[in-house]
C-alpha cells in the first residue's frame, strides 16, 4: 500500500471530504481528481471505512497510508477533531431512523432525496413498513456491508458492523450475481449461519433480500425479516413497486451533481478570463 504524500494539501480534496465523515472514520482526504479521492488511512484495509466514504460521496476511493501521529495532526489542524479519538470511540450511537406515517410517504422522501444518505434513510424507513427488522447494504466486492437499519435490534450502529463475504455461497452472493429478490429461508451454508447469529435470528428464518441495481449493477442490497409467516405476496409486490423509486434517486443526484460540477467550473474559466482582461487592461 502507497504511503499518502502529504508536503501539500489540497483544497479541493478538504472541500470533498465533510468533517463528519473525516472524524467518523478517521481519515484524511490527500488529492482528488476526476472522480477518484486518494483517501489517507491509518488502517488502509479497512473496507468498511473505504465503502462508506465512497458510497457517500460517490467517488472512488484510493486508500494511501497515514502513520497515527500524522492523522492525528491533520485532523486536528484541518477538521478541528479531537486528539482523544485515539483513547475513546467518539461515534457514538446513530440517530433512530425516523418512520414515515406510511409507505407512499416514505417512498416520496426518496423521490425528495438531496444526498444518498437521504436515500438510504427513506429506504430504510419504507423497508419498515413492511418488515419488522431491516438492513441496507453496500455492495464492495469482495463484501456485501451494513450501512444502515433499523427495527428488532437493529440499528445504524449495529449494521455497520455486519458483512457478508461475496466469494462464499449465500443468499447474498445468489442475489448479487442473478439481481433477482430471494424471498424464504436462506440455506444452511456458512456466511448464511454467520449473518443469521449476528442479528440474533435463528435458522430457518423467513426472510426477503432485494437487490438495487444501477445501470445494471448491483450497489445495494436490502434485507427484511419479520416472524415466522414473514410479508405477504401482495405486500412485496407493492414494496418492489416503491422501490424502483431508489436507482432513479441515485440518478437524479449525480446528475445533479454533475451539472453543479460543470457550472462550477465554467464559474472558475470566467473568473479567470476577468481577471485576465482587467490585468492586460
Amino acid at each position: 500500500m502507497p504511503a499518502a504524500d502529504l508536503k501539500a494539501i489540497q483544497p479541493e480534496a478538504l472541500a470533498a471530504l465533510p468533517r463528519k465523515l473525516a472524524q467518523r472514520f478517521k481519515v484524511f482526504p490527500c488529492r482528488v481528481r476526476g472522480k477518484t479521492l486518494w483517501l489517507g488511512m491509518v488502517d488502509p484495509s479497512d473496507h468498511s471505512a473505504v465503502a462508506h466514504v465512497g458510497y457517500s460521496l460517490g467517488y472512488i476511493v484510493r486508500p494511501l497510508v497515514v502513520p497515527e501521529f500524522r492523522m492525528v495532526q491533520l485532523l486536528a489542524d484541518h477538521y478541528a477533531v479531537d486528539a482523544l479519538w485515539r483513547y475513546t470511540d467518539l461515534r457514538g450511537k446513530a440517530d433512530a431512523v425516523p418512520l414515515p406515517a406510511d409507505a407512499d410517504a416514505a417512498a416520496a422522501a426518496i423521490d425528495a432525496a438531496a444526498t444518498r444518505d437521504d436515500v438510504v434513510v427513506a429506504s430504510v424507513a419504507l423497508a419498515r413498513c413492511y418488515f419488522r427488522r431491516v438492513v441496507f447494504f453496500i455492495v464492495r466486492e469482495p463484501w456485501v456491508l451494513g450501512w444502515d437499519g433499523a427495527g428488532e435490534g437493529m440499528d445504524r450502529a449495529r449494521a455497520l458492523t455486519l458483512r457478508v463475504p461475496l466469494d462464499l455461497p449465500s443468499v447474498f452472493r445468489g442475489v448479487t450475481r442473478d439481481r433477482t429478490m430471494f424471498v424464504g429461508r436462506p440455506g444452511p451454508e456458512e456466511a448464511n449461519s454467520a449473518f443469521l447469529e449476528a442479528i440474533g435470528k435463528k435458522p430457518g428464518t423467513t426472510a426477503a433480500l432485494f437487490p438495487i441495481a444501477v445501470r445494471g449493477r448491483v450497489v445495494n442490497l436490502v434485507w427484511g425479516d419479520s416472524d415466522a409467516r414473514g410479508a405477504g405476496r401482495g405486500d412485496l409486490g407493492q414494496l418492489l413497486a416503491h422501490m424502483q423509486k431508489i436507482p432513479r434517486a441515485y440518478l437524479r443526484i449525480v446528475r445533479a451533481r454533475i451539472a453543479e460540477s460543470r457550472r462550477e467550473a465554467a464559474s472558475g474559466v470566467g473568473a479567470a478570463q476577468t481577471t485576465e482582461e482587467k490585468s492586460t487592461e
